[in-house]
């Protein structure tokens, strides 16, 4: 596997905390000393955090055609 998504996996079992406490903590020193490890866990967030908007906004979208098909 390419190193970029190792890393990028490594950074997602952190967000959710699906790592061992050894691993948290090494990853947890590595954001405090690599500004590039912080920037990609900064948009890894973003881009969950787009993610979860971005299914709502269907949600709603669906719940909407449901609620005229229901009542309109």
């Amino acid at each position: 596997m390419r190193p970029e998504l190792k890393e990028v996996q490594l950074l997602e079992a952190y967000l959710q905390g699906r790592l061992t406490e050894e691993q948290q903590l090494d990853v947890a020193v590595r954001l405090l000393w690599d500004q590039d490890w912080q920037q990609k866990l900064a948009a890894q967030k973003r881009a969950y955090q787009a993610l979860r908007l971005a299914g709502r906004q269907q949600l709603r979208r669906e719940l909407d055609a449901l609620y005229v098909r229901l009542f309109g």
